[in-house]
């Protein structure tokens, strides 16, 4: 699994943004590594904090665990979490554990003519890139 963040800037700390984009499975192991991507993340004291999981095809319990602490942990602190473009399995997954109620998912606006998935629209600085773990590898 390999998870980057950005921190989308805004013009007021208030509004701040905080994106989270995860590739590849959350399960256990990938768990860790996402919540300490995310206390980095609410070290920024973000008002929004996104999740984008576009390219995760599966979550196991522990991964919906750690969402749902996210979201009450965002929420406690005035804030909100949004799981963005998960996938029909990560959404049937999320009812089935019936916390998709809960959980804000929404999907990502589409393109507007003349740009492309690889124009960026705002400005964006690196918070955090953990290097993947090789679970062989000491």
């Amino acid at each position: 699994m390999d998870m980057s963040t950005r921190n989308h800037a805004t013009a007021s700390g208030d509004d701040s943004t905080v994106e989270v984009t995860v590739v590849g499975a959350l399960d256990a192991t990938a768990v860790r590594d996402l919540g300490v991507v995310l206390a980095l993340a609410f070290q920024q004291r973000p008002h929004h904090l996104v999740i984008d999981l576009a390219e995760c095809p599966f979550l196991d319990a522990a991964a919906i665990e750690l969402l749902v602490d996210t979201h009450r942990r965002a929420w406690r602190a005035g804030g909100l979490l949004s799981l963005r473009d998960a996938s029909p399995r990560v959404r049937r997954i999320l009812e089935i554990a019936r916390v998709g109620h809960v959980l804000r998912l929404t999907l990502s606006p589409p393109l507007q003519p003349g740009t492309d998935a690889h124009t960026v629209t705002e400005p964006a600085a690196i918070v955090v890139v953990p290097e993947p773990r090789d679970p062989l590898v000491r």
